[in-house]
């Protein structure tokens, strides 16, 4: 078959578009155990639509891009809809960037009782995201409502407090995605 599907690691192993190319170190963020340090490499390949049941080449290019941990020997794997133009380096920064918005999604969803949920389908995950952002959205408003209705006895009374435990600044993070 012309456009018989492959496998990425295939692909990646002996694709002209990869084997024919060098590793690029790149330093992807500074992490508490020093810099994140992976060796890329990346294509531009077009995807197969197999919706019709005969595999045809989509109308575009997507990046195709490999990544290898020099010291674990780990490999990740990574498609990108971005431009012919983007920085390698760009889209790896956000590709790592991954972790902090899984553990805020992570995070809302136990705070909203929705910990031990399981969806196996695009519409009942649909139905669960907009289901914890209005729960999530109904918490904040509720906790800006009830602020500092406590008598002056309590403990911990002294104002709004600058920091919340467990919650990072994501503004950085924004714009790289936004």
């Amino acid at each position: 078959m012309a456009h018989a599907a492959k496998r990425v690691d295939n692909v990646c192993r002996h694709s002209p578009a990869f084997s024919g190319q060098t590793w690029r170190r790149l330093t992807i963020k500074e992490v508490t155990r020093g810099p994140a340090v992976w060796d890329v490499k990346a294509a531009r390949v077009h995807l197969l639509d197999t919706s019709a049941g005969i595999p045809r080449p989509t109308d575009r290019k997507y990046w195709l891009i490999v990544a290898r941990n020099p010291q674990t020997r780990e490999i990740k794997y990574f498609v990108s809809n971005a431009p012919a133009s983007t920085v390698l380096k760009d889209q790896m920064t956000v590709a790592f960037a991954r972790w902090h918005v899984e553990k805020w999604f992570e995070r809302a969803k136990q705070e909203a009782g929705f910990g031990a949920f399981e969806v196996r389908t695009y519409r009942s995950l649909i139905r669960h995201w907009l289901s914890s952002r209005m729960v999530m959205y109904f918490l904040a408003a509720q906790t800006q409502r009830l602020r500092g209705e406590k008598s002056a006895d309590h403990a911990g009374t002294g104002g709004r407090s600058r920091q919340y435990p467990g919650v990072e600044n994501l503004e950085p993070l924004a714009a790289l995605v936004g």
